[in-house]
């Protein structure tokens, strides 16, 4: 067990002792975003610091640099992703491949990449519009 478990243990094991402590809420999730870059789960434990003491503006602070964090991610995929895309049909064109099912296909995940990352942003969006 490296160091990072027994911190998340420890703030696991204050959590289960407490579960009403919004700072402990907060402060675990802090540790999630920072050291376990696992923002789902951090942006569930903002919601409840959130949740035991709404008037708190650190909690909410933490919770939409959180959700910038997660969009920066997911459009760091995304961008990573049509890259590459586009310099497979880029291959595709040069090499004389220009099959209509080939360039057809590419277009069919070109569209379901873009459709998943608006839809993880407009959740993301109303997850943050909810807790607000």
């Amino acid at each position: 067990m490296n160091k990072t478990d027994k911190i998340e243990y420890e703030f696991q094991k204050a959590i289960f002792q407490n579960p009403i402590n919004a700072s402990l809420y907060n402060d675990y999730a802090v540790f999630l975003s920072k050291y376990r870059k696992d923002y789902c789960a951090a942006l569930k434990n903002f919601s409840r610091a959130i949740k035991f003491d709404p008037q708190n503006k650190i909690y909410k602070s933490n919770f939409n640099k959180t959700i910038r964090l997660q969009e920066n991610k997911i459009n760091f995929r995304h961008n990573i992703f049509m890259i590459f895309l586009i310099s497979v049909m880029s291959w595709i064109g040069i090499n004389g491949y220009t099959n209509i099912m080939n360039l057809f296909s590419l277009f069919v995940i070109a569209q379901l990449v873009l459709s998943y990352k608006q839809s993880i942003s407009k959740k993301l969006y109303s997850f943050q519009f909810l807790s607000n």
